[in-house]
């Protein structure tokens, strides 16, 4: 190989443990899709067709994420963005398993996968800071159309997950089981977070550009982990949880990956001139 190529650039210790990260959230996920026994013991009531289907979509990431880091140069923007995003949706994935108490053989594994996935998003950001590489945007940006995207989607589901909690604690006063800890992790953190993201896009900002990026990936990513646990539920069973709701994720989804092609090719690759 060429010196200087991507791949043979000197890694350190952040690279390593994303290297571990990924390759062990891959690991686990075909594991699991060989293995669904493992999950038998839990104190949820999600069963593990859904389970099977969060595990297809968390391998396929994985493996994406592997190439990203093994082959793509790190000191590039837009990588870090795609490093930034992969780390979100697996930092969410194993949260909504730690908090929701997704017991097997592996928890410990999630718990570490959790805590190691944010500080990784962390570094990274502080990576981006000091070599001053937050993305500039071309003319023809989709700036209007992704942060009307971000308003859209996230109020369609905002509304739709309250609904849901004021019926099940308000009207039929039910007891929360710890399954549906990703209310929490949806409207207290990534929600607020995409809204904060769409006006800083708006206004121009480097951070709006960069995070609007991050939320693209967050959103093409999770939401189909949603549609996959119902396909898998409807061919276990023969019925799906919530068709309706698979039919809004599946056309969120579509558009957030035609916005993100189109992003990727209209924000500035800023280059890192220091060695990482």
């Amino acid at each position: 190989m060429m010196k200087g190529s991507p791949v043979n650039k000197k890694r350190n210790t952040k690279h390593h443990l994303t290297l571990i990260t990924a390759t062990t959230t891959l690991l686990l996920s075909l594991f699991s899709l060989v293995f669904q026994d493992i999950y038998t013991a839990r104190i949820n009531r999600i069963t593990e067709y859904e389970l099977m289907g969060q595990d297809v979509v968390t391998a396929a990431i994985s493996a994406v994420f592997l190439c990203v880091i093994l082959f793509k140069d790190y000191q590039r923007i837009k990588t870090k963005i795609v490093w930034l995003g992969c780390l979100l949706y697996l930092f969410y994935i194993y949260a909504y398993f730690s908090f929701g108490g997704v017991t097997s053989v592996f928890y410990l594994l999630y718990v570490a996968i959790t805590g190691l996935t944010l500080f990784l998003f962390l570094f990274i950001l502080v990576d981006i800071v000091k070599n001053d590489q937050l993305p500039d945007a071309a003319e023809n940006y989709p700036r209007k159309a992704i942060s009307a995207f971000f308003f859209i989607s996230i109020l369609l589901i905002t509304v739709i997950e309250i609904q849901e909690l004021i019926l099940k604690t308000i009207v039929l006063k039910e007891q929360l089981n710890p399954f549906q800890v990703f209310y929490v992790l949806d409207l207290a953190i990534i929600f607020p977070s995409i809204l904060i993201t769409s006006v800083l896009n708006l206004r121009k900002t480097g951070w709006g550009y960069l995070f609007s990026g991050v939320a693209l990936i967050k959103i093409a990513t999770i939401l189909p982990a949603v549609i996959f646990n119902d396909v898998f539920h409807r061919l276990y069973t023969g019925s799906f949880l919530d068709l309706p709701f698979d039919i809004i994720a599946a056309i969120i989804t579509l558009i957030a990956a035609i916005l993100l092609v189109m992003y990727m090719s209209r924000v500035d690759d800023k280059k890192s001139s220091l060695p990482r």
